[in-house]
């Protein structure tokens, strides 16, 4: 997306200095940003400014120009080489600021320069309420940084800020409130004639109105821009802005600030003054929190006017970013400057650093937060979703829930290499554990990445914190899978090592880091099932989903991805260990018998399955940018069609292998409109319409311990609202499986005789479907590890030859009807 540079000025003098913070952010969708670097220092002493700016000024102001300022047209003939003297000066003494060795500010200016790349967008905020500084034009003083960054603008900006969520309304035309109004001496014209040849908007205009009338159109309708251009200036006893509506009539903000409240209520985004010295009037806009305003610092040319304007709806109007529209409009404004001085100074952003920097589509309520990868929208329940399992012993949980009053022994936090404290994450932690937190984390020394530094907890529920070391603000490639892989293994070693039981690790998301959050997932359920699958005494492991934003959107869906790739990590190693250990039992089963081709087989099979995850891991790096859910059931299932394509190499006895059959899509039928019965009797209704398929009953069994886990796993959020449905659930299963006990002993689920073999199909994965004898398998295995299926076409051929069909299956009175027997 960009970065956003907060430079704020909080105090200080010329005499003395101006001690400064330096933040940057992403300039992401996030409404308010958070830095992922932040410098503090001070700008160095420089008494010539203030005098140097008012000679300037004078100078400037004193030109025989044809200008928008409200008051009577003065007749001084100045030579203009006296501005262009004064305005060297001027350029010459902030250049000389900016480019000061001072240290402190020194330290400052190489970090800026140091943290951005040249191709991004950058929004530059000069955040002061300081009016000496506001009135600085300060694309001078920052020259060298705006030619090294083409794409980077600067505003001015409020310290003190508010969102006020303004709706964001779909519209196909931009809806403009035009006012034209005093324009005595100038020409009005060809501002009307740009805001009339725009497409896909659609203009109100008002020339010279009265207050009721400006009043009656703020108040009434919706607007998304406000343009005004005509005369205008500043109060000279209140220093307050001033519109000249007409010959009369001379307003300020404050006296139709109700009505212009009321328009940014109702969407109003963007206001435009092209008209003089309008500084007084953005400052009484950044009051009512108009998020972006756009004015000129001084007197502007009549001439100046109408190419400014002209250019910048141009460039803005073809989805150019507002500040990108805005530079290349007063960089055009050069070619002026031998007629009229200073021309590039005049437009200055005024921005409210809460809200997201506009383009044309934005006003329109389209494409608001442009993301750069595939979306993914959380459930509605997001914050209620659970994943709880055990790997060997441990408990691991993966929930949405405030990280500082989570109940483990350690919490993890992620700290940068400088200490900076500019982490969200370590802001939460020390605002709920205390000062002390930082106190004591200042006291130790970093040496390296990866490295884990330990403090107390603090005011927490946790003992210990894990400062892990994971950010180098100067290198964000060095946040890479090694490091957060280490860092992971790391703190859980520790954690164990020390004696601890639980440990929890919060979201992690690194700013500018080449690795995807949906990576970073996989990457933590990796090193923990890892970790856990060895010899630990740790009781529980947690990963807390907490939103540190106040602008949920963006951080839910990442929280989100996360949480998608880290799960389905845990249900690929959960299967490929259970089919391991199924296939583990069977190779045993077959060496005992001898039967060399069924476990060369079985081996092949083995063989796969530890390739798999591998591979399936790879491919997910590869597809991260296209498929952010790459389902492993498909290839996973296909290893079965690569042992069948080697089995004439590795068969010498006659063994079949069959892919899984797909009983699935009737059962699942069935399954739907299973849980919503609670009569028993139905429920064995519905459960014989499975036609005695046993894969089916193994499948809605299935479903129901998958159901049960998950509402079970969710009654820590809801406790009571769920129990009566787990009840249901585990009293649907319990008839489920006591309909299949009385069909078995019934004889009612065929065990199919082939001579002296029998036909064996096992239920559990890999499907291997196997001719042997049946005196070759133990009695309890087979009770335990086979399951039949009803052989229909055998009852089906038995009906047409009017066969005894005692020989196939014995059939429950209740299925007789179903074959068409009396």
């Amino acid at each position: 997306m960009g970065k956003l540079i907060l430079f704020t000025i909080q105090a200080g003098s010329f005499q003395t200095g101006f001690y400064l913070t330096l933040q940057i952010c992403e300039d992401s969708c996030d409404r308010i940003a958070h830095p992922f670097a932040t410098f503090t220092g001070k700008l160095p002493p420089c008494q010539p400014i203030r005098q140097h700016y008012q000679q300037w000024q004078e100078s400037y102001r004193s030109l025989n120009q044809k200008v928008r300022l409200g008051s009577s047209p003065q007749q001084i003939t100045h030579i203009s080489n006296s501005c262009r003297q004064s305005a060297s000066q001027l350029k010459e003494t902030l250049s000389n600021w900016y480019n000061s060795s001072f240290p402190d500010f020194a330290r400052v200016r190489e970090n800026l320069l140091s943290e951005l790349n040249r191709d991004e967008s950058v929004r530059l905020l000069i955040q002061t309420e300081i009016s000496e500084l506001i009135f600085l034009p300060w694309h001078l003083f920052f020259e060298p940084f705006l030619s090294k960054y083409p794409q980077a603008e600067i505003a001015i900006a409020p310290i003190e800020y508010k969102s006020l969520n303004t709706p964001q309304k779909q519209r196909q035309n931009i809806r403009i409130l035009a006012v034209l109004g005093n324009d005595e001496g100038i020409n009005l014209k060809p501002d009307l004639e740009t805001l009339n040849n725009l497409e896909k908007a659609e203009i109100k205009t008002l020339i010279n109105p009265c207050r009721k009338e400006l009043f009656a159109h703020l108040y009434e309708e919706e607007w998304d821009l406000f343009f005004f251009a005509g005369h205008s200036g500043k109060n000279p006893l209140t220093q307050q802005g001033q519109l000249y509506l007409n010959q009369e009539d001379i307003i300020t903000i404050e006296e139709f600030n109700k009505a212009i409240m009321k328009s940014i209520q109702k969407g109003l985004r963007l206001a435009i003054f092209n008209s003089c010295d309008g500084l007084g009037l953005a400052k009484d806009l950044a009051a009512l929190h108009l998020p972006q305003t756009i004015v000129m610092g001084e007197m502007i040319p009549d001439k100046v006017a109408h190419v400014f304007i002209k250019e910048f709806l141009a460039n803005f109007a073809q989805n150019q970013t507002l500040y990108l529209a805005v530079r290349q409009a007063r960089e055009r404004l050069q070619e002026l400057e031998n007629e009229y001085p200073c021309a590039t100074w005049l437009p200055i952003i005024c921005q409210n650093p809460a809200s997201l920097p506009l383009t044309w589509q934005n006003l329109q309520g389209l494409d608001f937060a442009p993301i750069s990868i595939k979306t993914i929208k959380p459930p509605e329940n997001f914050q209620h979703l659970v994943l709880e399992t055990l790997i060997n012993q441990t408990q691991l949980i993966i929930e949405y829930e405030s990280l500082t009053e989570t109940n483990t022994e350690v919490i993890v936090n992620y700290i940068d290499k400088d200490l900076s404290f500019a982490e969200d994450i370590n802001r939460i932690i020390s605002e709920a554990g205390g000062k002390n937190i930082n106190r004591e984390l200042k006291q130790e020394q970093v040496k390296n990445l990866g490295q884990i530094l330990i403090t107390n907890g603090g005011q927490l529920r946790a003992d210990k914190i894990f400062h892990a070391v994971i950010y180098d603000y100067h290198n964000h490639s060095l946040t890479d899978r090694n490091l957060i892989s280490t860092v992971i293994s790391r703190c859980l070693n520790l954690s164990d090592s020390s004696g601890r039981n639980s440990i929890a690790f919060p979201f992690l998301s690194p700013v500018n880091s080449t690795v995807e959050v949906d990576e970073i997932g996989l990457i933590f359920a990796q090193e923990i099932v890892k970790y856990l699958e060895g010899n630990t005494k740790l009781n529980s492991v947690k990963i807390i989903l907490q939103n540190y934003n106040q602008n949920k959107n963006i951080t839910d869906e990442k929280l989100y991805r996360f949480y998608l790739s880290f799960k389905q990590y845990i249900e690929l190693k959960k299967e490929i260990n259970h089919r391991q250990s199924l296939l583990s039992d069977l190779v045993k089963i077959y060496q005992k018998r001898s039967m060399s081709s069924a476990v060369e087989i079985l081996h092949l099979y083995q063989d796969s399955l530890n390739r798999f995850e591998t591979e399936w891991i790879n491919n997910r790096w590869k597809e991260k940018q296209e498929n952010n859910s790459y389902d492993y059931q498909l290839p996973l299932e296909n290893i079965t069609q690569q042992i069948n394509s080697q089995k004439s190499v590795v068969i010498n006895e006659e063994i079949v292998t069959s892919l899984h059959q797909n009983y699935h899509e009737k059962a699942a039928t069935i399954w739907q409109d299973l849980v919503n019965l609670e009569d028993e009797d139905e429920i064995i209704i519905l459960l014989r319409k499975l036609g005695l398929d046993i894969d089916g009953f193994a499948w809605i069994n299935d479903q129901y311990e998958i159901a049960i886990a998950s509402v079970k796993a969710r009654q820590k959020k809801v406790n009571e609202m769920l129990k009566n449905q787990v009840q249901q659930l585990e009293k649907g299963q319990e008839l489920l499986q006591k309909t299949l006990v009385n069909l078995y002993q019934e004889g009612s689920l065929n065990k199919k005789e082939e001579g002296e073999e029998r036909r064996l199909l096992f239920r559990e994965y890999p499907k291997v479907d196997i001719k042997v004898k049946t005196e070759e398998l133990p009695e309890e295995y087979r009770l335990e590890k086979i399951s039949y299926s009803a052989d229909k076409k055998a009852l089906k051929e038995a009906i047409e030859r009017g066969e005894d069909l005692s020989n196939y299956a014995k059939i429950d009175p209740n299925l007789k009807a179903q074959f068409g027997f009396k």
